[in-house]
């Protein structure tokens, strides 16, 4: 069965870092894989999107119908979104499952280390009033009540953090299951073809996966 791993986390917690160290791992040990970059998926497929509480929600819920069509293709995906809301973490989950394996991981940093690491300053300008809707400064951030694995980057250096998750997913067993076929969505068909065709455009998927 193919699977998703969707790293969640606030801002500069070291997510996209560790997202992309366990795909290297991964695909080193044969895994067919694709990392999904949370800024391309926004500017490519959700530039209608904001930042509201609504926007982000529908955001993780395309994310996640993509993550699930990669699934069902042969494809596991390693994926780094903020997810800051608690109804949309159990949304994207129930989306995701029970065809294709789901794995929750909360990439753990604490504001003041995400201040200070930040290496893009964008903490600093959200305190300027420069940024509206910036999560863990003027939009809120609800730390998962359930997530499958919890990762501390403020106290693990990457190596260690990304050799974590993967032993962590072998005590799951989720790295010896099998590729799934089975796969249901209530979505329309017009509305997934829409979606696989700019999947194809962006090379995550070959023109064989369309839909008659």
């Amino acid at each position: 069965m193919s699977f998703t791993l969707w790293f969640m986390g606030r801002p500069a917690s070291g997510k996209s870092t560790l997202a992309k160290g366990v795909e290297t791992r991964l695909r080193e040990r044969g895994f067919n894989i694709e990392n999904l970059d949370g800024d391309k998926l926004r500017k490519n497929l959700h530039p209608d999107l904001g930042f509201s509480r609504e926007d982000r929600a529908t955001n993780n819920r395309r994310t996640a119908f993509i993550c699930k069509l990669l699934n069902q293709n042969g494809i596991s995906v390693v994926n780094a979104m903020i997810t800051p809301f608690r109804d949309s973490q159990r949304e994207v989950r129930d989306i995701i499952e029970p065809e294709s394996e789901f794995i929750l991981i909360y990439v753990k940093r604490s504001l003041e280390e995400a201040k200070r690491r930040d290496p893009k300053g964008l903490y600093a300008d959200a305190e300027a009033g420069k940024i509206d809707k910036f999560t863990g400064i003027n939009h809120p951030f609800q730390e998962p009540h359930n997530p499958d694995i919890i990762v501390d980057t403020e106290s693990s250096p990457e190596a260690k953090a990304v050799r974590y998750v993967l032993e962590s997913l072998d005590e799951k067993e989720l790295l010896n299951e099998q590729p799934s076929t089975e796969y249901r969505f209530d979505i329309t068909k017009h509305e997934e073809n829409r979606i696989k065709d700019r999947l194809i455009s962006l090379g995550y998927l070959d023109d064989s996966s369309k839909s008659e």
